[in-house]
Order: C-alpha cells, then structure tokens, then sequence
C-alpha cells in the first residue's frame, strides 16, 4: 500500500468503528410498600432481573484469554488518557463544527459501498438501494460526500452492515472475547471482519482512484 492510499485510509478507519450497548431489561413490579399509600395509588420499582433470567444473557461472555484482554484494556485506557483524548481535543480546538463535519461525512459516504456490498452479500435489497442512492447522491450533489444531503430524506437513513454482521449472517459464531489494541472490546469474528472491512474499503478507494485517472502505482520522485 503506497504512502498516499496510507494517508487516505487512516482517518478512514474511524469512519468503521460501531458502538453498541447493552443492559438489563428492566422488570416493571408493584412496589411491596405500596400497602402503606393511600387507596388506588400504586407505582412501580425497578429491580435487578433474577438469576437465570434471560435479561442477564448479556452477562454470558466467552473470554477464555481474560489475562491478555485486560492487560490490553489497560494499555488501551492509558492511550486512551494520554495520546486519543489530547488528540481529540486538539482536533476540535484547530478545526471549527463545519469542517469536523464535512470531514466525517466525507468519510462516511465512502463506507456507503461497502455497506451496499454487505447488504448484498446478506440479501437485504432495500439496504442496498439505499446505500447506493445515498452514494450517488452524496457524492454528486454534496460535493465528494462532504455535505450529508441524503439524509435529508427520511426514506434514506444510513445504513450499517459490515463484514462482522456478514459473517455472523452465514453462520459464523462470534467466538471469544477479545480487546482490540487500540479500537476497544470486540471478538475474534468481528475483528476479522474489522480487517475485511479495510480491505473492502482499501479496493474502493483504489477503483475510485483508477475512474479518475489517479495512478497510485507511481513512486514518488524526489529528485524532481
């Protein structure tokens, strides 16, 4: 990979990362007390779900490596305090809301393929429609994806399929646990997927550079 698709793809690889949460289902019960209210009043308390309740299924976790992913944790929170969030602030004192904005739709209209690709590849073709309409649109009239005009239209809100989800929709389990040096808790499924995800998007930028007569093969002359 040449040292311009390496700079072009680096501030892309945040365009890939998914955050996701999870807790438990809150049991709705007549508070116990209520005996002690006036007539007809009642209102509701909010417990922790039972042991064996299906709302703490979140807390079944695979991690047979939980030496090495807590040591990974720990290195990826002193980065996190000591290089992300210095780098993040900086980022956001030098450069005004507007350009942070064109910046990250810039680079979220990029993923809109691979997100049609995906969506493909899991037969969901209302996905696809979507994703390469708002591509198309983005892309012509708001200037390279800078400006998000797509999601200006309620019937093209963006997607998200990746090569994670592709895989767990043909089968593929999730398997262990595993902390991500630097991008965070995930697993051995989705961390290859993050990996196809970059070479999806490694091909595309690539075709793009070839539809606009870019040669990326040339080395660079210094001589010059």
């Amino acid at each position: 990979m040449n040292a311009r698709l390496t700079t072009f793809l680096l501030p892309a690889v945040l365009v890939l990362l998914f955050t996701s949460g999870c807790g438990p289902k809150v049991v709705d019960v007549t508070d116990p007390q209520a005996g002690l209210s006036p007539p007809e009043f009642r209102t509701t308390v909010h417990h922790w779900p039972e042991a064996g309740s299906q709302s703490l299924r979140f807390l079944d976790i695979y991690d047979p490596w939980e030496p090495m992913n807590r040591n990974l944790y720990e290195v990826n929170a002193t980065l996190d305090k000591y290089v992300m969030l210095p780098a993040a602030n900086a980022y956001k004192l030098v450069l005004p809301a507007p350009v942070r904005s064109g910046v990250k739709n810039f680079f979220a209209n990029l993923n809109e393929l691979p997100t049609a690709l995906n969506s493909l590849l899991q037969g969901r073709f209302k996905k696809v429609a979507i994703s390469f309409s708002r591509f198309l649109i983005n892309s012509s009239f708001g200037l390279l994806g800078v400006r998000d005009l797509a999601s200006r239209n309620d019937k093209l809100p963006r997607q998200n399929e990746d090569v994670g989800q592709t895989l767990g929709y043909w089968g593929l389990g999730p398997g262990p646990y595993f902390v991500m040096p630097i991008l965070g808790p995930s697993n051995v499924r989705d961390t290859v997927g993050f990996g196809g995800d970059l070479l999806v998007l490694y091909v595309e930028v690539e075709m793009l550079y070839q539809a606009a007569g870019v040669e990326t093969q040339t080395p660079l002359d210094l001589t010059d």
